[in-house]
């Protein structure tokens, strides 16, 4: 998976029952999130730009409907003052070798499976925050959720080495590439994993 999205293994904490909004988490003044929810309609007109990101979103992977949960747990996130929805991210808390894939020791990461803005919302600032774009607050939403975690050390994902555009917006938000270097997943071009350790 591409990263305008993002994707690594699960361990099975993402088994998660999120079956109605319950209440919005403001974050910030100027991005929110909320659980996203299967019945959306917005999840129907998502469009990234990244075909297999839109297949993931808008066919609803991420929901187990025979056990009525999201797994991995898949957060929307919006604009508070006019309600749009800018994009979504699905994550879990897991163990990782840390602090590189080939490592014994592991460690509690928040994964970033799969997350994209729509189309529309790429390369756009926050309303009213100069310098600060919607997706570089999403990330700040996400880092704010893993270090709220007890025991988590960091944000970790894998992007196919190829997409340079996303390789180099992760690295500006202080991701780092794995050691190992490069691996191949699946048939298309290699993954690099990529994490963002916090200050002990």
């Amino acid at each position: 998976m591409d990263s305008a999205g993002a994707l690594a293994d699960g361990d099975g904490e993402g088994m998660v029952n999120r079956t109605s909004r319950e209440t919005t988490v403001p974050l910030t003044d100027h991005l929110d999130l909320r659980w996203a929810l299967p019945d959306d309609p917005d999840l129907d007109r998502f469009t990234s730009g990244v075909p297999e990101v839109d297949v993931f979103f808008r066919g609803r992977r991420w929901f187990l409907e025979e056990k009525g949960k999201a797994s991995p747990p898949t957060y929307q996130f919006f604009l508070p003052r006019s309600g749009e929805v800018v994009g979504y991210a699905s994550v879990s808390k897991r163990r990782c070798g840390h602090p590189t894939d080939d490592s014994n020791a592991k460690a509690r990461y928040l994964a970033i499976y799969v997350v994209s803005l729509h189309e529309r919302f790429q390369g756009v600032e926050l309303p009213g925050v100069v310098g600060t774009s919607i997706a570089a607050a999403l990330f700040a939403q996400l880092e704010q959720i893993a270090r709220t975690a007890p025991g988590c050390v960091g944000l970790y994902l894998w992007v196919r080495e190829d997409n340079a555009r996303a390789v180099a917006f992760y690295r500006k938000l202080g991701f780092v590439d794995d050691t190992g270097g490069p691996v191949r997943r699946d048939d298309g071009p290699a993954h690099l994993t990529m994490r963002k350790l916090f200050d002990a």
